[in-house]
């Protein structure tokens, strides 16, 4: 019995490091999952549209340029932040998280990164569907979907029995930068 334990355990000591959570495998295959490329988020369907941080600190889509248009998917476990590529207040990037509006829609918004808020840990989810070439993911935080509505903008709402109607590509835009 106690050989038979220790090849058991010697066993899984061997196939350990191979037992990979899907979210850590991704990001060790993906250069972009792995938090080492900075990229334009393209919300999908559009045409030429971004994500970018507005004036007033929200995520919401635009055709134009942004100050903080380009971002980093740095993992967190099982999940993501998203963070500004560029610093915001001081010489650190300001994270992505979900803002409770009462009784209106939850808005992302751009906030002071901390690991260990929930509202700031996304799930990144690859999907079947193609943008020219590249893969497209949808973007979730508990259940919620950010989704993108002309009359609301970008919120995060949960789908019920609806089908996801925004999903994202990242375009890549180089090395990630080094920021606190």
């Amino acid at each position: 019995m106690k050989k038979l334990l220790i090849s058991a355990l010697a066993a899984a000591a061997v196939l350990a490091p191979f037992t990979i959570s899907s979210a850590a495998s991704a990001a060790a295959a993906d250069p972009i999952l792995a938090g080492k490329r900075q990229v334009v988020i393209a919300p999908l369907p559009s045409f030429e549209s971004i994500v970018g941080i507005d004036g007033k600190g929200r995520l919401h889509v635009t055709d134009g340029e942004p100050k903080f248009s380009l971002f980093v998917l740095s993992p967190v476990g099982k999940k993501f932040q998203i963070k500004t590529a560029k610093a915001g207040d001081g010489k650190k990037a300001a994270c992505i998280g979900l803002k409770n509006n009462g009784s209106k829609p939850v808005t992302a918004v751009a906030t002071t990164c901390n690991t260990k808020r929930a509202g700031q840990l996304f799930t990144i989810t690859k999907l079947k569907a193609k943008d020219n070439g590249r893969p497209t993911y949808s973007i979730s935080n508990g259940g919620a979907f950010l989704q993108y509505f002309p009359k609301t903008g970008l919120i995060v709402k949960k789908l019920g029995g609806a089908s996801l109607k925004t999903s994202y590509a990242f375009v890549d835009n180089g090395p990630a930068p080094k920021l606190g």
